[in-house]
């Protein structure tokens, strides 16, 4: 859990060093609750999509099989699903965030599809661990179809 945290304060720092154009520039970095939610969330999305990848990886052939840290990054995966709602307060919209208006303006729809992404990696954490890695991986797919239902009604895409 440390290791997790560490991961997020890390990609947080990255997220507000390159806010700032490196640490080296006059940008001012948003203290802001509402700024601090977007920073929190664009990190805890960045570290859900690389772990969602390393598994999605390992599931497909793609990358070699490691059973700890698949089922590390699935516990992982877990844990950072659980944690989307808290960047999503109100007012928390800015121009280099992807979330749309629409969050707020359906919040229990998307909670539920942010909860159905952690069920979904809950099970698959679960699996992992418990029955190992051959039994676990047909199940990544339902974690990555858990993210696009949210992405597709709620995200903003590169060209808008």
């Amino acid at each position: 859990m440390k290791k997790l945290f560490a991961t997020l304060l890390g990609a947080t720092a990255v997220s507000m060093l390159a806010a700032c154009g490196g640490g080296g520039s006059d940008a001012a970095v948003d203290e802001s609750p509402e700024g601090q939610a977007v920073t929190f969330r664009q990190a805890n999305m960045e570290a859900l999509a690389y772990k969602v990848g390393r598994l999605r990886g390992m599931a497909m052939g793609e990358i070699p099989v490691d059973e700890a840290a698949f089922a590390k990054g699935a516990s992982d995966v877990a844990t950072l699903a659980g944690m989307i709602v808290e960047g999503f307060i109100p007012n928390s919209t800015k121009p280099n965030s992807a979330a749309l208006p629409e969050i707020w303006m359906n919040m229990p729809d998307f909670q539920q599809k942010a909860a159905d992404l952690q069920n979904a990696a809950q099970a698959l954490a679960t699996a992992a661990q418990q029955q190992g890695f051959e039994s676990a991986k047909g199940m990544v797919q339902a974690v990555g179809q858990s993210c696009g239902g949210c992405h597709r009604p709620y995200r903003r895409r590169a060209e808008e």
